[in-house]
């Protein structure tokens, strides 16, 4: 674009009459052909903008590398801590705000409630990975509890379309680091009455 402003402006210099040359009538000036003064200005206009959006680029990049480098000395803070000190950091809050994430998903019910159901799903799939880059992995209740390590009941419900002894509803998710459990999960299970 400045190249095109620069050889406008040699053209015109060009086409001006040398002060010895018999003066021509001058030609009316075709609408929207600025003149050279207005081509300068324009050419002037054109590279202070340049320039602007330059120093605006390397703003950005600067910032995206700050923001890059934040989450990368995090990561590295993470992955660094030994065990011992993993233990230390209160992920409950954040378990506890995950469980309460999927206890809302399954009471949103409808056609309405659909969009917030996938929007919440989105919110607690992001929580598990950044879980999952932590080391953590949320166990979900399975069918029926074959042993006591990774999940207790804390409770009974009478549903008669479950099986004796089935779970009913989780209220605690199960939390993992490799094969050892960081948090024990916590069940409902459905008994029924004889």
């Amino acid at each position: 674009m400045i190249d095109w402003m620069r050889r406008l402006l040699s053209r015109r210099e060009q086409e001006r009459p040398s002060p010895e040359a018999p003066a021509e009538p001058a030609a009316p000036a075709v609408s929207g052909e600025p003149g050279p003064d207005r081509a300068a200005e324009i050419l002037e206009a054109i590279q202070k903008a340049a320039r602007t959006q330059a120093r605006l680029g390397a703003r950005l990049e600067a910032l995206e590398s700050k923001v890059e480098g934040g989450f990368t000395d995090l990561r590295t803070v993470i992955a660094g801590r030994p065990a011992a000190a993993r233990e230390s950091v209160p992920w409950d809050d954040l378990l506890d705000a995950l469980d309460l994430l999927e206890e809302a998903i399954r009471s949103i019910g409808g056609a309405q409630g659909r969009e917030a159901a996938e929007g919440l799903r989105g919110i607690a799939s992001r929580l598990d990975r950044f879980l999952a880059q932590s080391g953590l992995v949320r166990v979900s209740a399975p069918d029926r509890l074959t042993d006591g390590k990774l999940f207790r009941v804390v409770g009974t419900e009478q549903l008669p379309d479950l099986a004796d002894g089935a779970i009913a509803r989780l209220v605690r998710s199960a939390v993992l680091e490799g094969d050892r459990v960081i948090r024990e999960g916590e069940v409902i299970i459905n008994r029924r009455s004889s």
